[in-house]
């Protein structure tokens, strides 16, 4: 009798000792059997070799339809996720929160060469929306640092509007801009608007940082302006300018996670312009 298996299973006749004789027959089917199954299994069942020519090698079958099955698991995840993602407006953390507008003194002493001196954060006091981010990480309380919640890559927006000061048109009026991370003491954007001064209307500034943000990085948006006239005597001349108002805004979105061994900022990525601490 030839081979059922794989196209059915067949059925062997229990046997007693001292009863029943076991045939050649017998033998032979369950011989005819096992090559059915070694047939169907093929030689190696517990090795895979990939497109590109890749040996994986797994210590049992057992152990090869596991891994299929996580992965069968992980993408089933995954396309769940993305279907929930499509129905909801792609679901990712984001935030978004406004400065309505901070005092920000002048930088006096134009003959410094510290170039971080005298850098003023706006304050953050607004929230629009938080969705995916925990309130903790938004400065609800007039702050001007917000801090990562997730570390991952990130898109970060900040939109600056100050005001021109009056006074001499003859003289320039110089507003610089920076996304400055406190813990590293390095900026990560930078943005800068010129006019005379009394001109109607507004210094502009938009930055934007694409990349990594470690959680609890702190990030605020600094500013510091002058006229374009040198101040060589502080005491005598002590506010050339005057105090500006700066509105601006940010957005955070989240895009994705980073690799597993990525939990701390790379060193190539700290702004050499400015002194290491």
């Amino acid at each position: 009798m030839s081979k059922v298996y794989p196209n059915a299973i067949r059925t062997f006749p229990t046997h007693q000792d001292g009863r029943d004789f076991v045939l050649a027959a017998d033998v032979n089917e369950i011989q005819d059997e096992l090559t059915g199954v070694e047939t169907a299994f093929g030689t190696k069942p517990q090795i895979y070799t990939d497109a590109a020519g890749k040996t994986h090698a797994y210590k049992d079958v057992a152990s090869r339809l596991d891994a299929m099955q996580r992965y069968d698991d992980q993408v089933a995840t995954t396309v769940n996720q993305l279907v929930d993602a499509s129905n909801t407006g792609w679901n990712l953390p984001v935030g978004s929160v406004r400065s309505t507008g901070s005092s920000i003194a002048p930088t006096v002493d134009q003959l410094d060469v510290d170039i971080t001196k005298d850098w003023h954060p706006v304050t953050w006091n607004r929230k629009f929306t938080d969705l995916g981010i925990p309130t903790k990480f938004f400065p609800w309380l007039n702050s001007p640092t917000i801090t990562c919640p997730r570390t991952g890559w990130w898109i970060i927006t900040m939109r600056l509007i100050a005001t021109i000061p009056t006074g001499p048109n003859s003289l320039d009026h110089m507003c610089y801009a920076r996304m400055y991370l406190s813990d590293h003491d390095t900026d990560v954007a930078t943005g800068e608007s010129t006019n005379p001064r009394g001109t109607h209307g507004y210094h502009r500034a938009d930055l934007t940082y694409s990349g990594e943000w470690f959680q609890g990085e702190r990030l605020q948006l600094q500013i510091r302006h002058m006229d374009s006239m040198r101040v060589h005597n502080r005491a005598s001349y002590p506010n050339p300018v005057g105090n500006i108002t700066a509105w601006a805004w940010c957005g955070m979105t989240y895009i994705r996670a980073l690799p597993g061994d990525m939990t701390s900022r790379p060193i190539d990525d700290i702004d050499p312009a400015l002194p290491s601490a």
